[in-house]
């Protein structure tokens, strides 16, 4: 046997132990450049496809089982992103304190989603290719919208953009599936025409899709991160153990709701989120209050394990040729979303909320795109009956150039927008110490 020869096995841990000791240093290295932590590990995977160390991947465009793999992997880091988030804001609830994201909600997404269906059909997709690849798309990450979002429970970096994109992220992650689902219905009908597909599904869409899953996710997601989080801070809690298992009961109420609302038909996404958002109700303002840091914590670092992974992923499927047909109208789809149509859709629905111009601007650019949306095309791909969606390569193909041109401009501008949120924060809490004591 040739002692030189090296186990692919050996491969996968060497990549993914240096990957995630560069997690523990990259970020102080970054700071405030032009290039972020995300950024360097799409490239990393990349420039390892080309060479002896390249890992081997799961590529979606191989058949049905490796499209099940991306959508697992995705699905998990997904959800383990929303209950994080779901932990993090203090702010409650009520159309006062979340107007941005419900507007983000109600107005951006739809507008996103018309949007980048017909970029999408003038990019060469079929009807109901395009309509996935816009209900893909349109979601904000909760995944890489870390970034811009709020650090944690009782961290104080409340403010309106952080909360809003931290909120909307959580939401619209699960409030995009219906159109999911409808790019999945439309496929299958086949119709000649959207309109014609439309009208035969609309039906059975808005109760069904719209009306029963989402239901279903409020309802069971609420309620069972309310009994959880009930239990956990009782006597006979983690809570009175002093959070020796917080890990467990992030990933195990994570789980058991996500599981629970799936078996009854309804998006774990949301309930996942909604979950999150019981549990830190149940703690905030009580003695219990500084508990929710530490399942929150260990769900950051969870989260920050698989993204190294599947970002070392993205780089390597990106480099591995899936790039070599792409045409300059799918290039101009990915371009048009992040710097036209998610900040214009964006901006419209902000106009009247409350803030200064360069906070809606903030909040309006900054709809990073990421690994939901390799979750939605793999969900998509592999529940449609085969060939539905025809051929899978540009589907795939938009999602990747738009998650990269995403990672690039996004990963580089917040750290210096956020900074510049957080000098002004600072000025106007001065400006007001100085006014009281005047």
């Amino acid at each position: 046997m040739d002692p030189f020869i090296v186990d692919p096995k050996d491969i996968v841990y060497f990549v993914l132990g240096l990957g995630l000791l560069g997690l523990t240093a990259l970020p102080m290295v970054c700071g405030r450049r032009l290039i972020s932590v995300p950024t360097i590990y799409v490239m990393a995977g990349g420039l390892l496809a080309f060479t002896p160390f390249a890992m081997p991947i799961p590529n979606p465009l191989d058949g049905y089982t490796q499209v099940l793999i991306i959508e697992h992997a995705t699905e998990l880091i997904v959800i383990i992103a929303l209950a994080a988030a779901g932990l993090a804001v203090d702010r409650t609830g009520g159309l006062a304190g979340w107007q941005h994201s419900i507007m983000l909600l109600a107005v951006t997404m739809p507008l996103t989603i018309v949007g980048v269906y017909l970029l999408g059909v003038w990019a060469g997709l079929g009807i109901g290719a395009a309509l996935l690849v816009a209900a893909s798309l349109a979601p904000t990450d909760p995944v890489l919208a870390r970034s811009v979002a709020v650090e944690g429970p009782n961290e104080g970096d409340e403010d309106d953009v952080r909360v809003s994109l931290t909120a909307e992220a959580g939401l619209n992650d699960g409030l995009a599936f219906p159109f999911v689902w409808l790019a999945i219905a439309v496929a299958e009908f086949g119709g000649a025409s959207i309109g014609e597909s439309l009208s035969a599904v609309a039906g059975d869409w808005l109760v069904w899709d719209v009306g029963y899953r989402i239901a279903a996710a409020c309802i069971v997601g609420y309620g069972a991160g309310w009994l959880v989080a009930s239990f956990v801070t009782s006597r006979h809690g983690d809570m009175a153990l002093g959070g020796a298992n917080a890990g467990l009961v992030f990933l195990g109420t994570t789980f058991f709701v996500y599981g629970l609302t799936e078996a009854f038909e309804g998006y774990g996404f949301l309930a996942v989120f909604l979950a999150a958002r019981a549990g830190r109700n149940c703690t905030r303002g009580t003695d219990n209050d500084t508990y929710a840091s530490k399942p929150h914590a260990f769900g950051e670092q969870a989260e920050k394990i698989l993204l190294a992974t599947l970002l070392v992923w993205l780089g390597t499927f990106a480099a591995s040729g899936l790039l070599l047909d792409t045409s300059w109208r799918e290039v101009g789809l990915a371009l048009a979303l992040v710097f036209v149509l998610r900040p214009l859709a964006g901006l419209i629905a902000l106009l009247p909320t409350r803030g200064d111009m360069f906070q809606k601007l903030a909040i309006a650019f900054f709809g990073i795109r990421g690994m939901g949306s390799f979750f939605y095309v793999a969900f998509g791909l592999a529940t449609a009956s085969t060939g539905a969606f025809g051929d899978p390569e540009p589907i795939w193909r938009v999602t990747v150039i738009t998650a990269l041109v995403s990672i690039a401009i996004h990963g580089a501008l917040a750290p210096i927008a956020m900074a510049h949120i957080d000098r002004r924060k600072a000025s106007d809490v001065k400006n007001v110490a100085a006014q009281k004591s005047a």
